[in-house]
C-alpha cells in the first residue's frame, strides 16, 4: 500500500470525512484511492470511503462539475464491465454522488435503479435509493414499485435495506408492508452513522414506521 492510500485509510478510520474532502479538492488520486478502498462491505472503512467519495464530488462540483460526471461515467462503466466484482460498490457510490449533487447527476438514479435485477448489485441499489431519497425523494418516487418488491424477499438484506429505503423516501402508503415487518428477527449488516451495525429487519422496517408516521 502506498503512503498516501495508507494516509487515506488511517483518515477513514478516524472518519475524518473534513480532511478527506480537502486532500480531494488539491489531488485528483484521492477519489481513485477512495474507490480502491470501497469493495469490502463487511469493512466499515469501505462504507466511509463510498461516503467520502460523494461529500468530495459536492465540493469538486462547484468549480468542475464535468470532474464529477467522469467519475460517475467511470463507476457506470465499471457496473457494466464483465471483469467480475470490480463494480460491486458501484451502486453505493453512485448514490453518494446523485444525494450530494442532486442537479447535477440527478439523471443517473433511473440508471442505478436499473441495475436492481443484478442479484449482487440489488442491496446497494436499494441502499442508493434510499440515501437519494433522503434528500429528494422526487428523484426515486418511480422505483416505489420496484422497492416493495423486495419487502417479501427470501434474501433478509433485501427486506431489510427496502424497508430502511421507504422510510428514507417518505413514503407513507407503504406503512401497511412494513408492518408485516416488525416482527421479522433476521440479522444483517447495515451501515448508519458512520459505522457498521447489527440490526434485525424488524428493527429496521420499524424505524421506517417511525419515520413516516412521524413518531
Amino acid at each position: 500500500m502506498s503512503p498516501l492510500k495508507k494516509e487515506i485509510a488511517a483518515l477513514l478510520e478516524k472518519k475524518e470525512f473534513s480532511a478527506l474532502v480537502r486532500l480531494s479538492l488539491v489531488d485528483k488520486k484521492i477519489i481513485s484511492i477512495l474507490i480502491s478502498l470501497s469493495y469490502d462491505k463487511n469493512d466499515p472503512t469501505s462504507w466511509r470511503a463510498m461516503e467520502a467519495i460523494g461529500l468530495a464530488t459536492k465540493e469538486i462540483s462547484g468549480s468542475n462539475p464535468e470532474t464529477v460526471r467522469n467519475i460517475a461515467g467511470r463507476l457506470l462503466w465499471m457496473i457494466r464491465d464483465e471483469s467480475g466484482g470490480i463494480g460491486w460498490s458501484a451502486p453505493e457510490i453512485l448514490g453518494e454522488i446523485v444525494r450530494n449533487t442532486p442537479v447535477l447527476c440527478a439523471d443517473i438514479a433511473p440508471i442505478i435503479a436499473s441495475f436492481h435485477e443484478e442479484i449482487f448489485l440489488c442491496s446497494g441499489v436499494l441502499w442508493a435509493l434510499g440515501r437519494i431519497g433522503k434528500i429528494n425523494d422526487e428523484t426515486v418516487n418511480y422505483a416505489v414499485p420496484i422497492i416493495l418488491s423486495y419487502l417479501k424477499s427470501d434474501d433478509n438484506t433485501l427486506r431489510g435495506y427496502a424497508a430502511w429505503t421507504l422510510g428514507e423516501m417518505g413514503n407513507e402508503a407503504s406503512v401497511t408492508e412494513l408492518e408485516n415487518l416488525k416482527d421479522d428477527t433476521s440479522r444483517i449488516k447495515f451501515y448508519e452513522d458512520g459505522e457498521l451495525k447489527d440490526k434485525s429487519v424488524g428493527e429496521l422496517a420499524s424505524g421506517a414506521i417511525e419515520k413516516l408516521l412521524g413518531k
